[in-house]
């Protein structure tokens, strides 16, 4: 079925969707959907509750949640700069996990000159978000971020997705201005994050106040000194 029309008052599917939402249509739609659903939903639960009786640390599954992982299995590599992060893993933390951040930044990230250039193996994306849910398409701050050898500018000052192909220098990143604290996303198609710096693309006295990493992909699981 396409877009175009549908029904025989020619109306778009999408008019459609909008008018069984908005109306009482909808709300009969939704009370027979939870009346079919609710009694599925209680015959689940009562067929698992045999499986929930273990304890938090004994869940089978609790391996895929970083929020029932102990304190020793996630902070590993950067899991250890847990006070940066919302939530971090990648491959030491979760087996088969890529890379993945998220960060709150408020007004101290602008006290920092920011991430210098550097590229990465994989592929790269990074997303941010705003927190007003009064106003989900603005982003409460503005950031800068310099693409390619010739280092072009662009400005983000409202949500959005950032593709970064692998090999690719990017940065320095550097935010510049927040109004409400915002959502910073990061995951590579990697396991692990391996990224090489170029120090030299910055002026030299920048050199000492960006921050710089240099990661070759390894594991830090079993390094007792790298957690």
């Amino acid at each position: 079925m396409n877009s175009s029309r549908i029904g025989k008052n020619n109306t778009t599917r999408r008019g459609f969707v909008k008018e069984v939402a908005a109306g009482a249509a909808g709300v009969a739609v939704a009370s027979a959907l939870h009346s079919a659903i609710t009694p599925a939903y209680g015959s689940l639960i009562s067929a698992a509750g045999s499986a929930q009786t273990a304890g938090p640390g004994e869940l089978k599954y609790r391996k895929y949640f970083t929020s029932e992982l102990r304190s020793e299995e996630l902070e590993i590599g950067y899991g250890a700069l847990k006070d940066m992060f919302m939530v971090f893993c990648d491959s030491d933390i979760i087996e088969g996990c890529h890379f993945f951040s998220a960060m709150l930044m408020g007004e101290a990230a602008t006290k920092i000159a920011g991430h210098g250039p550097h590229k990465h193996r994989d592929p790269e994306m990074v997303v941010a978000l705003g927190t007003d849910p009064d106003h989900p398409k603005e982003l409460g701050a503005e950031f800068e971020i310099f693409m390619g050898p010739e280092m072009e500018r662009h400005v983000v000052n409202k949500p959005s997705l950032i593709f970064i192909p692998a090999n690719f220098i990017h940065c320095p990143f550097r935010v510049t201005k927040v109004t409400r604290p915002f959502i910073f996303i990061d995951t590579q198609y990697s396991p692990k994050s391996v990224e090489t710096p170029f120090r030299n693309m910055v002026p030299a006295d920048m050199r000492d106040k960006y921050i710089f990493i240099e990661s070759d992909g390894s594991s830090q699981k079993n390094d007792p000194k790298k957690r």
